[in-house]
């Protein structure tokens, strides 16, 4: 008769060792390939920190005391995150990309990332297209990461400086929601509503981080060392939390900032007659926003040229759903700039040609 051998258990430990070996083989080849990618296979490298250094080369910034960062001048380089050419002239303002520009008195073009021409290179930004379009100069004076108050304060020390034929002022709706905050991964100027006027705060020194902010930053730069995991949070919905170094610190409520941008329009406006050059106010974007919308209705009220390009960006994407990844891919890709321009070059030159013969204010309808 055959003996019986007693059945042996096996403990939930072990269970659960087994289960978790091949998902631990995996993570572990995931990490291994992504460092072969990366060429860091036997090198110990926080990736996270290597990246946001190589995304720092995309945005060539030096401190100012009124606008808070300006690009570097005289700035040149193909090492980014995106291997794209960014050039910075000598004054501060992106290149347009083409050896031999055009004469002229000069459009003006002030925004930012989506202006400046983050993830394309200089001769496919929108003020690119638009100079060679109109084969007229175009100056580039986008900075990536600024409010509708920054950007209406670059527009100023632009106009203090040189007399422009028009000023272009593009926003996307986040550009409204910046004017709340006092630092938005960077510190910056910021307005209050004061009676019915605007008082400027500058940037203040740049103070040392708290000690939660100081922590968080050490847990992210802890796990940053692994390729794998770098490569992911990267990539997801999380971007935003991995990347930023600096939190974002509000000094209004939500909804003021469109107040702030109201006046703000109300200003720019007004210096535009000044100084004899015509106003373009365009939205930039691929969502439907209420504080865009009312800011483009507000600027017509006053009688402010305005382009809204998310209304137009979401009529043609209902005809060619297509669009939308032809045109944003993050940013604007080179498709989505050019189309941009045409939009703008189409404006300029019907309002130009409609004004000329006639006596017609500045501030075209």
């Amino acid at each position: 008769m055959d003996s019986i051998v007693p059945r042996t258990d096996i403990s939930t430990r072990k269970k659960l060792l087994f289960g978790l070996a091949p998902l631990v083989f995996l993570l572990l080849a995931s990490e291994i390939v992504a460092r072969v990618d990366r060429g860091t296979l036997l090198r110990l490298e926080n990736h996270r920190l290597l990246r946001l250094e190589r995304s720092r080369r995309g945005y060539p910034t030096m401190k100012d005391p009124r606008l808070g960062y300006v690009p570097i001048p005289s700035y040149s380089s193909r090492d980014n995150l995106w291997m794209k050419q960014v050039t910075i002239d000598e004054n501060g303002f992106r290149s347009n990309g083409a050896t031999v520009r055009p004469e002229g008195r000069p459009i003006v073009a002030v925004g930012d990332s989506f202006t400046f021409g983050d993830e394309v290179n200089d001769d496919e930004t929108w003020p690119a297209w638009l100079e060679k379009t109109l084969e007229r100069p175009v100056t580039n004076g986008g900075v990536f990461g600024y409010s509708f108050g920054q950007s209406i304060l670059r527009a100023e020390a632009i106009l203090d400086e040189q007399a422009a034929d028009w000023l272009v002022l593009a926003f996307i709706p986040s550009d409204i929601d910046r004017c709340e905050c006092s630092k938005w991964y960077a510190w910056k100027p910021y307005f209050d509503l004061k009676d019915r006027g605007l008082l400027l705060h500058t940037p203040p020194v740049e103070l040392p981080p708290d000690a939660g902010e100081a922590r968080m930053k050490r847990f992210k730069n802890a796990l940053g060392y692994s390729a794998l995991l770098d490569s992911v949070l990267a990539h997801t919905p999380a971007s935003p939390w991995w990347f930023a170094n600096e939190r974002t610190i509000r000094v209004h409520p939500p909804g003021a900032g469109l107040e702030i941008s109201r006046r703000l329009t109300n200003r720019i406006a007004a210096r535009s007659v000044e100084e004899g050059c015509r106003l373009l106010l365009v939205a930039q974007g691929h969502t439907a926003d209420e504080s865009a919308t009312a800011l483009i209705e507000h600027a017509r009220g006053i009688g402010v040229a305005t382009l809204d390009l998310i209304a137009e960006f979401l009529a043609e994407m209902e005809r060619d759903p297509g669009v939308r990844n032809r045109y944003f891919q993050g940013h604007m890709t080179a498709e989505g700039n050019r189309w941009v321009a045409n939009h703008i070059s189409r404006y300029i030159r019907e309002a130009e040609s409609m004004a000329q013969g006639s006596s017609t204010s500045p501030l075209l309808k």
